[in-house]
């Protein structure tokens, strides 16, 4: 019986130690943003781009690109396969992200990963009181001391390399598991939501796409039921190959309507969540009415760490009551959150509280309210030391979109 107590002891500390080290290098950019996976609508098709004038407008895009015919040929078939049309709008926009998030590379570099990883690794696990130091010591010879985790990490120069070797790690724990007979840990929806979910390695391929959103869309897609976690492993590799980055990520860009007029607000929804345009003009809306600072980061709701609603008031919530009280909008405050849990759909539109804020604006203000802005989001990786805005994205993004338009 002891034996067996300190075998779970020695387990949950490893476990211990896979969850600290969760997310070593990239921060997680909120991977609730990404709203629901939605399939293309169906639009009348303009005329469609063939291969080699797309072959020309990515060589315009990046002159040094390796094998631009194999990227056209996929882009166009990305497309096809998500019944989107294949116009110059959409090949363009594609290029546009693909372009700025990795220069057309499927599994792109990053410039002193291992050296930043293991750095991450440390300051991660040192604030785990669990572990007592001892998990620095255990991942520098597990699982195997000619080939530890530590020392993978160190060597890493993809993110890719990062993410096979939390794998090696997890399946170590796995081996463990079995032959001490730890059940727990080698259960399939504990080892998904849990282990997958401290792997914070989450934006990955040629186009950057969070792979919360890829796995949502194959679950759905599988009619809902919970991916396995190698399951979850081949979404990952698919992300990490030429055609299943474009793949998502052409469907994150443009598989939903919007009713934006601008692409701008599309690139800066690829950053910062669907929809999160709209909900950042709606923020300045009801910061207006009631006179006071909100933030436009396109969230109305307050999340918790695995995307879910928390039950906590956001300050945008908060003001909404406050404008509820003072125009006597007759709004019950249970409304007004069920109405607000649709903010990651295009349905939130036709909400009571959505109309009659607008609607309010405009008799307050005699002016109609805007449907969309850019974000105010700062964001913050590993990957460069300097600090990002979704605005300062959407606007490369936008830059290379019109460029790409306008390339003969």
């Amino acid at each position: 019986m002891l034996k067996r107590l300190a075998r779970w002891l020695m387990a949950t500390t490893v476990l211990g130690a896979v969850v600290g080290v969760g997310m070593w290098v990239y921060p997680a950019f909120k991977q609730y943003w990404m709203g629901e996976p939605a399939k293309a609508v169906a639009v009348s098709a303009p005329p469609s781009v063939g291969l080699l004038p797309t072959v020309m407008l990515i060589k315009a895009a990046e002159p040094a690109v390796a094998d631009p015919r194999g990227w056209a040929s996929d882009v166009l078939d990305v497309l096809k396969l998500h019944g989107l049309p294949q116009s110059r709008e959409n090949v363009c926009s594609i290029i546009a992200v693909a372009d700025q998030e990795s220069g057309f590379v499927a599994n792109p570099t990053v410039p002193n990963l291992g050296k930043s990883s293991e750095k991450a690794v440390i300051e991660k696990l040192s604030k785990l009181s669990i572990l007592r130091g001892g998990a620095i010591t255990f991942l520098n010879r597990f699982p195997d001391p000619a080939d530890s985790f530590m020392q993978r990490i160190r060597r890493a120069k993809t993110e890719r390399d990062l993410d096979l070797a939390y794998r090696a790690l997890v399946a170590g724990l796995e081996d463990y598991a079995r032959r001490y007979k730890l059940g727990l840990l080698l259960d399939n929806h504990f080892a998904s939501d849990l282990i997958e979910g401290s792997n914070e390695i989450d934006t990955i391929g040629s186009m950057q796409v969070a792979v919360n959103f890829a796995v949502q869309y194959e679950t759905q897609r599988r009619g809902g039921k919970a991916l396995s976690l190698q399951e979850i492993y081949q979404v990952r590799d698919s992300l990490y190959t030429r055609k299943g980055g474009l793949f998502y990520g052409a469907l994150l860009l443009l598989g939903y309507e919007s009713g934006y007029d601008k692409k701008l607000y599309r690139f800066a929804d690829f950053n910062a969540g669907r929809y999160s345009s709209r909900n950042a003009a709606f923020q300045a809306v009801i910061g207006v009415l009631s006179k006071q600072t909100l933030a436009t980061d396109g969230d109305l709701l307050m999340y918790k760490a695995d995307g879910s609603v928390a039950s906590k008031v956001s300050g945008t919530e908060q003001a909404l009551r406050y404008i509820n009280q003072a125009f006597a909008l007759n709004l019950k405050e249970s409304q007004i959150r069920r109405d607000l849990m649709q903010e990651k759909t295009l349905s939130f539109n036709n909400t009571t509280t959505y109309k009659l804020i607008r609607a309010t604006y405009a008799k307050a203000t005699g002016k109609a309210a805007v449907y969309a802005q850019v974000p105010n989001i700062q964001l913050h990786s590993e990957k460069t030391s300097r600090i990002l805005t979704t605005g300062k994205f959407a606007n490369t993004v936008y830059g290379r979109y019109q460029r790409c338009l306008a390339a003969r």
